[in-house]
């Protein structure tokens, strides 16, 4: 188990997680659009409201900006976790 079956999974799950990433930020950005008094997604719909076209663009690149940090966090975990693979692509040292 220890041996062959969690390391033939660690790629898929370390892919779940990235995508997972990319789900959660999203949906915190739209529960807070919808209920929130604060937040990134609140000033990014308030700014939409309220014509603010710099402030939506700043919002949205920090969204961005903390989904690809994220998400690169997670892949570098996956990759040091199963550096056979990285080595075995030829990607890393």
């Amino acid at each position: 188990m220890r041996h062959i079956i969690i390391p033939g999974a660690l790629p898929n799950i370390f892919t779940g997680l990235q995508i997972a990433m990319g789900a959660a930020w999203f949906s915190l950005a739209a529960g807070e659009m919808i209920a929130a008094q604060y937040g990134l997604g609140f000033m990014i719909f308030e700014s939409y409201n309220l014509i603010q076209f710099p402030t939506i663009v700043i919002g949205m690149a920090t969204l961005g900006i903390a989904g690809y940090i994220s998400s690169a966090i997670i892949r570098a975990m996956g990759n040091k976790l199963m550096r056979w693979r990285v080595q075995g692509f030829g990607m890393g040292s």
